[in-house]
């Protein structure tokens, strides 16, 4: 009788040569909730309803955001990661969710100051917040490819550090 192989009794496949480490892309998603208004304080009301609508309401609005990080880099010949996503999850919660989760972005957010608190105003603080912590990850070249910020199920915005 055939044994049944099971994913501990399977070999471990054997990592490519050095010439051929693979490029792959790892993305992690986060959520958190936040409120914002959106104002320019160099626009009139007006202006600012006319540019912002409802937005520009002046005690703000939420959003249940979501968040997609996308890394690339070669994988690790050892481990067959690109990166730990444990260690992944612990940089967002620092760096995103302890800054951004259940704050008012106009008030409470000292990066945001004296801007208004776009999608892609966030976004790019995001990059420009995990840009500099994932490159010093280690040796390896891993780096943060893209941002994906969702303000809605609808409306979402991408950048990717150009």
């Amino acid at each position: 009788m055939k044994q049944k192989k099971t994913p501990l009794s399977t070999p471990p496949v054997a990592p490519p040569p050095p010439e051929r480490m693979p490029k792959v892309y790892v993305t992690r998603t986060i959520e958190f909730n936040a409120a914002h208004r959106l104002f320019n304080p160099k626009f009139s009301e007006e202006m600012n309803t006319r540019v912002y609508g409802k937005c520009a309401n002046k005690y703000g609005h939420g959003h249940n955001y979501q968040l997609e990080i996308t890394l690339g880099g070669t994988v690790d010949p050892e481990t067959g990661y690109l990166f730990d996503l444990k260690e992944l999850k612990k940089i967002l919660e620092e760096e995103v969710t302890a800054r951004f989760d259940h704050r008012h972005l106009n008030h409470d957010v000292p990066e945001l100051e004296g801007l208004v608190p776009t999608t892609e105003t966030l976004a790019v603080l995001i990059w420009d917040i995990l840009e500099e912590r994932i490159a010093a990850i280690d040796n390896r070249e891993i780096s943060l490819q893209a941002v994906k910020l969702h303000e809605t199920g609808k409306n979402s915005v991408s950048y990717l550090g150009e």
